[in-house]
């Protein structure tokens, strides 16, 4: 009988910020479970800003930040949804990764193109302009 070794892996879900958690001061996004991890395109010279924000709304889950400046020429939306991806194939030799939730349908592509069968709740909503992407 051969054992099924994700039964003894924790299961997780995997969270955007933008689009996703973060829709602005006025509105509450969607909260991820305590046990759960954030993965954002946000740059990791954003930390502090950033976990102020979702410390505020009470949300201390690990974030696993974008290892490059906004500024960098290589950052995009693209190489977001790759940085994310990444994260995601880093995070499956620990943890079963359930869902991951997201807005973006060039980081969704990102995602499939290295997972194509990976679950992705795609965040649908008027207003785009809430996060001035």
């Amino acid at each position: 009988m051969e054992l099924n070794v994700n039964i003894l892996k924790p299961s997780i879900n995997t969270f955007d910020i933008d689009g996703v958690i973060y829709f602005g001061e006025e509105f509450t996004g969607v909260r991820p479970g305590t046990e759960d991890i954030i993965i954002t395109g946000r740059s990791f010279t954003q930390r502090e800003e950033t976990e102020t924000m979702l410390h505020a709304r009470g949300i201390f889950n690990t974030v696993m930040y974008n290892p490059i400046t906004r500024d960098h020429a290589d950052y995009s939306r693209a190489e977001s949804g790759r940085h994310k991806a990444r994260c995601i194939a880093e995070l499956k030799e620990s943890f079963d990764v359930g869902l991951h939730f997201e807005d973006d349908l060039i980081q969704i592509e990102q995602i499939l193109d290295m997972f194509p069968e990976h679950q992705i709740i795609h965040m649908v909503r008027q207003g785009e302009d809430l996060l001035g992407y």
